[in-house]
């Protein structure tokens, strides 16, 4: 398959430009235009199977169409580690969506984070606890639009909802390092807490666009988690 992929080089969307690659799948990953890779052989070993495209988030439609085409599915990450302007999300995000309609993409999977939309009901205190101190911290440094935030994502997840698209919403709890371990829960209903590894979203993930599985479905996923 080939994948248009956005989110920069937070862990989510950079681990998932390796494991596509080792699954035989073809990427195109759009990064910032000074963003460093943590490897930079992968511009010049890799280039049979791996596009990358540096530019900024712009409206320019397109040079969204020009990601996007001749791809499968496209892969969206908007985790904590994205960084943009809570007033940029969902105009980039349409953009993208709009840039798929023109090139005739249906698939698209966006990974937001637990604690989005309805799975706001089942965060346990820690989580709610971070969310909310990482957002007065912003405040307080000036910034009006702290970079993550659980009404831009949730406006993000509302924007994909509504296109005619065959989306699927992942919401993976907090986030640490690791290897793939293929034992996380993923429901819609029952994750309360808990955490998962980027390699374990981007499993998920993966599965659900090679396999075509979960359209039009949001779920939370973590390792270990209570019932709410």
């Amino acid at each position: 398959m080939r994948f248009a992929v956005f989110g920069g080089l937070a862990p989510v969307p950079s681990e998932f430009v390796v494991q596509a690659m080792e699954a035989g799948h073809t990427v195109t990953w759009f990064i910032g235009a000074n963003d460093t890779l943590p490897d930079p052989s992968l511009e010049t070993d890799y280039n049979s199977v791996l596009r990358i495209e540096r530019g900024a988030w712009d409206n320019d439609i397109s040079r969204y169409c020009e990601i996007v085409r001749g791809s499968d599915a496209v892969f969206v990450s908007l985790t904590p580690e994205f960084f943009g302007p809570l007033e940029s999300w969902v105009p980039q995000q349409k953009m993208i969506q709009h840039a798929m309609q023109r090139e005739a993409v249906k698939r698209i999977v966006l990974v937001t984070m637990h604690g989005a939309g309805d799975s706001a009901r089942r965060m346990d205190w820690t989580m709610w606890a971070r969310l909310n101190t990482n957002q007065v911290f912003y405040s307080l440094a000036g910034s009006l639009s702290p970079c993550w935030s659980l009404a831009a994502l949730y406006s993000a997840q509302e924007q994909v909802v509504s296109d005619d698209l065959d989306w699927t919403i992942l919401r993976p709890t907090q986030l640490t390092d690791g290897p793939a371990t293929c034992t996380y829960l993923a429901s819609a209903k029952d994750v309360f807490g808990g955490y998962i590894s980027a390699a374990d979203v981007v499993d998920c993930a993966l599965k659900a666009m090679v396999d075509n599985m979960d359209i039009k479905t949001a779920f939370s996923i973590a390792y270990s988690s209570r019932v709410a």
